[in-house]
């Protein structure tokens, strides 16, 4: 089986939803709160780690469901996902919110994943679309309109993203696919924003290859 961009991507376009500070706008009270939350789930309080696994457990199962298809397998990194925060939570600083804190765990175990299982399609990617060139024009754009809810052009672009590599990938896809702006691709992989920069220039290229003109 192929392995998919994401799983939610076949239903809806891929969006998180602007950038981690629109997405969040986090408060010092909801800071304080988080820290709180932290504070207990270190002290083994009962139940407090159940609070946020139900606050973020959709988020999660958002992102891995960005990369990966099948059900089993996004419930499995998502188990994996919480596993990582639970053990990592000591190192929480309150300095984000939660979510993004979670956000970026999953990111980085979506990464390595794709790192383990990497996958080449078996589909031809010419046979997927009536103008493939068309694809990678609309990918330079910064407003595609509503050309990335065409089903063709979704399972076109998961084809081809996975014949790049897991950190070619992981930037396109948060990136472009997601609309999120570099500064925030970099805060969730941990590289830094010329690191991603190059990366997306790199993959775009290779991209160009790809695509039948």
């Amino acid at each position: 089986m192929i392995s998919a961009v994401a799983h939610a991507w076949v239903l809806q376009r891929w969006k998180i939803g602007g950038t981690l500070s629109e997405a969040v706008g986090p408060t010092q009270a909801a800071l304080a709160d988080d820290r709180l939350l932290a504070g207990r789930i270190l002290e083994g309080e009962d139940g407090a780690f159940e609070v946020l696994v139900k606050r973020c457990h959709k988020q999660v199962a958002r992102i891995s469901g960005r990369f990966f298809r099948r059900p089993e397998i996004v419930e499995e990194l998502t188990q994996e996902i919480f596993v990582k925060a639970f053990i990592g939570m000591k190192s929480y600083r309150a300095e984000m919110p939660l979510e993004h804190w979670i956000s970026r765990i999953a990111v980085n175990v979506c990464y390595d994943q794709l790192r383990r299982k990497r996958q080449r399609p078996e589909t031809v990617i010419s046979q997927m679309v009536e103008e493939p060139g068309e694809f990678y024009d609309r990918l330079q754009m910064e407003d595609a309109g509503n050309y990335w809810e065409r089903e063709d052009v979704r399972l076109y672009a998961e084809q081809l993203l996975a014949k790049l590599s897991p950190e070619e990938r992981i930037v396109l896809t948060l990136m472009v696919l997601e609309d999120l702006p570099v500064a925030d691709v970099a805060k969730l992989t941990g590289w830094s924003v010329a690191n991603v920069k190059i990366r997306a220039f790199r993959a775009r290229a290779r991209l160009r290859k790809l695509v039948p003109e």
